[in-house]
């Protein structure tokens, strides 16, 4: 797991935040073009509780060949989300905080500490 997080902080360390600022473009350097998508969701009322908005909101993914991101809004500010391996779907993470998509299972949002971990169903919406 060392390997994973050295590769992740390098990476990161060089991002051009431009792109959550508002901008248009994202850098990681010798990395390629990333795809920009955005999804709503809804998560029921522990998300909002763990820092999520209360009504729908957008999740933006940044995705390139080895690189995968989310900025998911958390306290009301966005948030960098860096994928980690998982058993199934699309595992994110920052801080204490957890975005695991798990395909036909939905979205979970999960938070460890401080304090016992909590958890949030989330859905995506149209």
């Amino acid at each position: 797991m060392g390997a994973v997080w050295r590769r992740v902080v390098a990476g990161v360390g060089v991002l051009s935040l431009s792109a959550l600022a508002g901008g248009s473009e994202l850098s990681i350097k010798g990395a390629g073009k990333f795809q920009r998508s955005t999804t709503k969701y809804q998560c029921d009322a522990n998300g909002a509780k763990m820092g999520l908005p209360a009504g729908v909101f957008e999740v933006e993914y940044l995705n390139e060949t080895n690189n995968h991101l989310a900025v998911v809004p958390v306290k009301g500010k966005p948030m960098i989300f860096v994928t980690v391996s998982s058993g199934s779907g699309a595992k994110y993470t920052a801080q204490q905080f957890v975005w695991w998509e798990a395909g036909g299972r939905g979205t979970t949002f999960e938070s460890d500490f401080p304090g016992p971990k909590a958890s949030s169903a989330c859905k995506e919406v149209q």
